[in-house]
């Protein structure tokens, strides 16, 4: 009996658990600071795993959502994929991009329709995937549904995470804290 129980745990637990992401291969860089950084293409995982994103799962941990304000987002994810712009040497994606992923992880977001990258202090990136995409501060998180920007978040919240990510993918009105 006591097999059969372990047994039937054990597969319950084995099916419920999704693969972790591996971290994609970017680059730790000197800045010009003399700070090392993150470069390039990212995913959770390199923010989770990197040295030189110590703050990443202490924040990630700390953080509380607002459960009440994202409790119905998850049905207007269908067809949302996201860019995330970010800086691993700037103050502001250290604390947003903690929180920002929480709210993905509590609402079950495919991080395969989510693309991250680290740019340097001048915001830019080694292959351009910044190029015409006007990113003039960090982090920008950008928006879109059928291929088409519905809007993005720049920086800081204008209200709260929660509150800005819920009226930009229920595309109600919202403008970003340099659209003001």
């Amino acid at each position: 009996m006591k097999i059969i129980i372990f047994l039937s745990c054990f597969t319950i637990i084995a099916c419920s658990s999704k693969p972790k992401q591996k971290p994609f291969d970017a680059d730790e860089v000197e800045a010009s600071s003399g700070e090392i950084i993150l470069l390039g293409e990212i995913n959770m995982a390199n923010l989770q795993t990197s040295i030189v994103t110590p703050w990443f799962n202490e924040e990630f941990d700390r953080v509380t959502i607002d459960t009440l304000k994202i409790k119905y987002l998850k049905p207007f994810t269908k067809d949302l994929k996201i860019k995330v712009f970010m800086g691993s040497w700037c103050d502001d994606s250290q604390r947003e991009l903690p929180h920002f992923f929480k709210i993905l992880v509590s609402i079950d977001f495919d991080q395969d329709h989510l693309q991250m990258f680290a740019m340097s202090e001048e915001k830019t990136t080694p292959s351009n995937f910044e190029k015409g995409l006007e990113i003039y501060n960090v982090p920008t998180i950008i928006f879109f549904k059928n291929g088409k920007e519905i809007n993005r978040f720049v920086e800081s919240p204008v209200e709260t995470l929660e509150s800005d990510i819920q009226k930009i993918i229920t595309e109600a009105a919202y403008n970003h804290s340099y659209a003001l």
